[in-house]
């Protein structure tokens, strides 16, 4: 039989709700032109929303091996001492069943369940079905089938959940936005109203924890009717924002390059996907940070297809960066990418800098 319970460590009320909390975490440390973003609300709801998994069961396959196996339980069986392991020769199958999502939301009990939970594993986002049988008559094929069945409709009672979170997240964020701007507003007339020159301490200019951005007319912006290019675009997951995304964006920048990133090049006011294409479409080089945040966004993976199409006449476009990935993950979303020489940032920012200057020679 398949081991192990799925769907029974923690229920989808708890997750949803730790998914708004984290969202006002997250929020109450942004600074001011954060707020002034148009990807803000956006990029916030696709961070916190669940990403409910896909059986893909097309690409379903089998491994086997043989094993010895305890038959000790197996009341059709006569054993004369059941208190000790009886083993026999037999066969251990697996069924993997590759899917696409969240692997934690195996772990979530919906809000509507029965109680015959169905029986399963996780590994590297395949759903796993084991069985160890002695019998070469065994019907396996009708029994996964019911296992699988049962997967499905658990998920099924999950996305109505993941879907209203989405609703809930987008009336949050919007909810958040209106009133710190009436708080900044509000601030703004108290200053005012003291009709005297007004400095802020450094510490009070930007949110603790965070870099401060470079000041100053970014590569890319129109002059003269004219626009400009850039050296490098930026394409991340909003996960990997403080971790890699941010401090690398500005590393570069500070060597010289004319980056477009988000958070340099957003302007209040600009087109959001006019903006991004722009971006596409004038930087000679494209950095992708991938990571397990990446391969689970629809937006990234957006930017890189439209990098892609720069790469003609064997120009080289896209200089793949890989932030705790392995090679068999990268090669499971696209392995096109894995056959690519890419720096790791197990070494550090600085480090994946030079490999990219290097690279862009």
């Amino acid at each position: 039989m398949a081991k192990r319970l799925l769907f029974h460590n923690v229920d989808i009320f708890a997750v949803t709700e730790h998914q708004k909390q984290e969202l006002k975490a997250k929020f109450q440390q942004l600074s001011q032109r954060d707020l002034e973003a148009e990807t803000l609300a956006a990029r916030l709801v696709d961070e916190f929303s669940i990403n409910v998994p896909t059986l893909s069961e097309a690409e379903k396959y089998a491994t086997t091996c043989e094993k010895q196996i305890d038959v000790s339980r197996d009341p059709t069986r006569f054993i004369h001492d059941r208190s000790r392991p009886f083993y026999m020769p037999g066969t251990k199958i697996t069924i993997h069943v590759p899917f696409q999502g969240d692997p934690g939301l195996f772990d979530v009990q919906p809000s509507t369940f029965n109680l015959n939970p169905p029986l399963g594993d996780i590994s590297n986002h395949e759903l796993l079905l084991i069985y160890e049988v002695v019998n070469p008559g065994a019907a396996i094929s009708s029994e996964a089938d019911r296992n699988l069945a049962q997967v499905r409709q658990h998920l099924e009672w999950l996305r109505p959940s993941g879907e209203q979170l989405q609703r809930g997240l987008e009336q949050l964020v919007q909810s958040l936005i209106a009133q710190r701007k009436q708080q900044i507003s509000a601030h703004a007339q108290v200053v005012q109203s003291l009709g005297i020159p007004v400095r802020n301490a450094p510490d009070q200019q930007r949110p603790m924890g965070t870099q401060p951005v470079p000041i100053g007319e970014q590569a890319g912006q129109r002059r003269n009717g004219k626009v400009n290019k850039w050296d490098v675009f930026i394409s991340h997951a909003s996960e990997d924002k403080d971790a890699i995304a941010r401090p690398l964006a500005q590393a570069l920048q500070a060597r010289g390059l004319r980056v477009w990133y988000d958070e340099f090049s957003l302007k209040v006011g600009d087109s959001l996907r006019k903006s991004i294409d722009q971006g596409l479409a004038h930087s000679e080089f494209g950095v992708v940070i991938l990571s397990d945040h990446f391969f689970a966004k629809h937006w990234p993976t957006q930017e890189l297809n439209g990098l892609a199409t720069r790469e003609v006449n064997r120009k080289k476009v896209i200089l793949p960066v890989w932030h705790g990935v392995s090679f068999e993950q990268v090669r499971e979303f696209s392995p096109t990418l894995a056959d690519r020489v890419a720096v790791t940032t197990e070494k550090g920012v600085d480090h994946v800098v030079e490999q990219l200057l290097g690279a862009m020679k």
